[in-house]
């Protein structure tokens, strides 16, 4: 090989090796970029006109749900990807109550025979309406499928309550709290991977709870619904909240996932004090 054309060789190597060299360094730093960035969740809070809640020494009390969803990619393949969102077991968002308790820490007695089976038939149909099929296991805390034949009888477990309260998050998928949030969400996010999260990405997000409450016998009484959607700011000089959302911790730019539980946590105090009120009130009425 000639002199000029070993020249030309390197040259061309070396034009080669910066060219990957940029590209390298540049995937380099859109990884730290993802790796860095930081989640500031803004959450509403119970409202400071809540005070303190009652106490119903009287009344005893069985709630039902408060979970959040999980996603996960069921299928997969060239032409489709189908997510599913599922209740989250065992976390619940509100730890505990100050009166009552969850279902699934009650002791049951037997069943009772005073409730028709279609009236638990309602019931149950009413919750999975809403969570699906991963409600199932939420309900047999209170409930029982007893099969004769072709027939399938519902059955109420006896755990000794006066009030049975639902409480149901919603949406099951991360979803834009206003028409064309999607597109700021996404444009934001372009900006913010290409200026290295100096630029933050932005979303306003639904976030939802609708509180049922029925008697003793599953009655429906009353329905309570809460719109607390919130908003999330990325970036790397934001400051992490919760502080799990410290380097991706809570991936909110993700396009297929569910609301994190804590959206849902600030609210439990005034969600008590509602159904508190609702049962005080009831009560002053029947008297």
């Amino acid at each position: 090989m000639r002199e000029a054309d070993r020249t030309k060789s390197r040259s061309a190597y070396f034009g080669k090796f910066m060219r990957y060299d940029r590209k390298f360094g540049f995937l380099v730093l859109v990884g730290l970029f993802l790796f860095d960035c930081n989640y500031h969740y803004y959450v509403p809070k119970a409202s400071s006109k809540s005070g303190s809640i009652p106490n119903l020494s009287k009344v005893k009390i069985a709630y039902i749900g408060f979970r959040s969803y999980f996603t996960e990619m069921t299928t997969s393949s060239a032409e489709t990807r189908i997510y599913t969102a599922s209740l989250m077991y065992p976390d619940r968002t509100i730890f505990k109550f100050q009166n009552g308790a969850y279902a699934s820490d009650l002791k049951s007695t037997g069943y009772r025979k005073d409730v028709s089976s279609d009236k638990v038939k309602n019931f149950v149909q009413d919750y999975l309406n809403e969570v699906k099929d991963s409600g199932v296991l939420e309900l047999t805390y209170v409930t029982s499928v007893e099969k004769k034949g072709e027939e399938r009888i519902f059955k109420l477990k006896d755990i000794g309550v006066d009030y049975y309260v639902l409480g149901i998050h919603t949406p099951a998928f991360q979803t834009s709290k206003h028409f064309g949030g999607s597109a700021l969400q996404l444009f934001s996010s372009i900006f913010s991977v290409i200026s290295f999260g100096l630029i933050p990405s932005y979303a306003s997000l639904q976030a939802g709870t609708e509180i049922k409450i029925y008697d003793r016998n599953l009655n429906p009484l009353t329905s309570i619904k809460y719109d607390h959607g919130y908003s999330v700011l990325g970036a790397v000089w934001a400051s992490s909240v919760p502080e799990e959302c410290r380097r991706m911790g809570c991936n909110a730019l993700k396009q297929v996932v569910s609301p994190p539980k804590f959206v849902y946590q600030e609210l439990g105090p005034q969600f008590e004090m509602d159904i508190v009120s609702f049962i005080q009130a009831r009560s002053a009425f029947r008297k």
